[in-house]
């Protein structure tokens, strides 16, 4: 980089924001605890984050995908059980900056009621053994959920959660994606009566659909119903449900966080299994900012 007068101001620019969001070097244990369908903000946070770190991914039967995340990605991690860390047998410097991340069951959201129980039972639990919480979710169905003013009234860590850029959470992994609050009611009513697909969607497309209201809503269909109406498995109950709300399209969203060879292929098979037709979203609707201020606000309270 030649020293002209706008590289200079760049690199000035950058230094003060860096400053101004950690005032110095972070020191201490950030727990992200974390759904599947987020985890990609996740791994955008601190792999844009030159600060050096040592990253611990907990053990548990729902760490496997994220494991091979982390290795196909050549990131350096040590993998520890979950019970260990939970007994304080793991050592980790608190003098340096450390992340744990914690992966849930993409399950979870199929009950809001008991996502948000659960949830808030592991940020009590785990206050005590971290310096800040990152909560990698979106509100899930519950209205007017804030983690972040929760943990202050309860004297727990900070927490952290998705917000929009007026500083409303963000409702889900969608709302996400697009920078949530406003622009997301704006994307609905563009694509109105249209299925959305991330990369997360598409990647955990029989999960994420197998754990939500459509399977439950099947589970009430005796088996001389189901043969009626065609239905003979989860995707051909979801295209009769996607026709009897008029569903005719499928709305690709590119997030830029997964590669999109991998992703296209994954779009257009939902779209054939599904019956709808393929768009792609315009221009100035997708959003890395509410993944970034995450990252930054829960990186924060570990500055000095």
């Amino acid at each position: 980089m030649h020293n002209n007068p706008t590289n200079i101001c760049i690199v000035s620019h950058c230094l003060k924001y860096l400053v101004a969001v950690c005032g110095d070097m972070a020191k201490g244990i950030l727990l992200a605890i974390v759904c599947p369908m987020l985890e990609d903000e996740l791994v955008y946070g601190f792999t844009n984050d030159p600060e050096e770190k040592k990253i611990y991914l907990l053990e548990n039967q729902y760490s496997g995908s994220f494991y091979k995340k982390l290795k196909n990605k050549g990131i350096d991690f040590e993998y520890v059980p979950q019970v260990a860390f939970e007994g304080g047998r793991i050592d980790i410097d608190r003098g340096k900056y450390n992340i744990v991340i914690l992966m849930n069951s993409l399950g979870l959201h199929s009950e809001p009621a008991e996502l948000r129980e659960f949830v808030d039972s592991q940020i009590a639990r785990y206050s005590e053994l971290v310096d800040s919480i990152g909560l990698y979710y979106g509100l899930c169905g519950n209205y007017g959920w804030d983690v972040t003013k929760i943990a202050e009234e309860k004297g727990y860590k900070p927490v952290s959660v998705f917000r929009d850029t007026t500083g409303r959470v963000c409702d889900d992994c969608i709302g996400v994606s697009v920078n949530g609050g406003e622009n997301y009611l704006n994307l609905q009513k563009k694509y109105t009566g249209m299925l959305f697909v991330t990369p997360a969607v598409a990647i955990n497309w029989d999960d994420f659909m197998g754990a939500g209201d459509f399977a439950k809503q099947m589970s009430n269909f005796d088996e001389e119903t189901l043969e009626a109406f065609g239905i003979h498995d989860q995707d051909s109950y979801l295209r009769w449900m996607f026709e009897m709300c008029h569903y005719e399209y499928t709305v690709k969203i590119t997030t830029g966080l997964v590669d999109d060879a991998l992703f296209e292929p994954m779009f257009q098979r939902i779209a054939e299994k599904m019956a709808l037709k393929p768009l792609v979203i315009e221009d100035g609707w997708v959003s890395l900012e509410p993944a970034k201020r995450i990252y930054e606000s829960s990186k924060r309270p570990l500055c000095i």
